[in-house]
């Protein structure tokens, strides 16, 4: 085996520890308490949105997979990874927004739920989710946009 082959792997253990390391310094800001329920307590009332809000992120990067492999868009298109990433995370704010309203609670309590579930910073985390969702916006717009230019 040669090391052109290994270069893959190698990147991607690096790169799994560095973001395990970059995790582990962000541990300290997550939050630990909202509307004066602790982090145990949210998470238990928000299990099943969490899981749906998770499911439906990674429902996003297949059907990003899904365009690929359906000739919808080219494997080299940038629009693939923004619709993909940028679909599923609209889709788990949604979630998470819905569930709140259907049972009555807070929406900022299912978001830092979230948030903690995710041992990550709210305020990054929904940075990431809403540039995503301003990269799914300007792919959709593009898509549209050559579509309706091209005929």
């Amino acid at each position: 085996m040669d090391f052109e082959s290994t270069r893959p792997v190698i990147s991607g253990v690096v790169g799994g520890l560095l973001a395990a390391i970059f995790c582990r310094a962000l541990a300290r800001w997550v939050p630990e308490i909202c509307n004066g329920k602790s982090s145990a307590m949210l998470l238990s009332e928000n299990r099943v949105p969490i899981w749906i809000a998770n499911s439906l992120f990674f429902s996003g990067i297949l059907v990003g997979f899904a365009l690929v492999q359906l000739r919808v868009l080219s494997d080299t298109d940038w629009r693939v990874i923004a619709l993909g990433l940028g679909g599923g995370g609209i889709a788990a704010l949604a979630s998470l927004t819905l569930f709140a309203l259907v049972r009555g609670g807070s929406a900022k309590e299912a978001y830092v739920a979230y948030a903690i579930s995710q041992k990550c910073p709210a305020i990054l985390l929904y940075g990431i989710l809403v540039l995503l969702s301003a990269w799914f916006a300007a792919a959709l717009l593009g898509l549209l946009a050559k579509t309706h230019w091209m005929g």
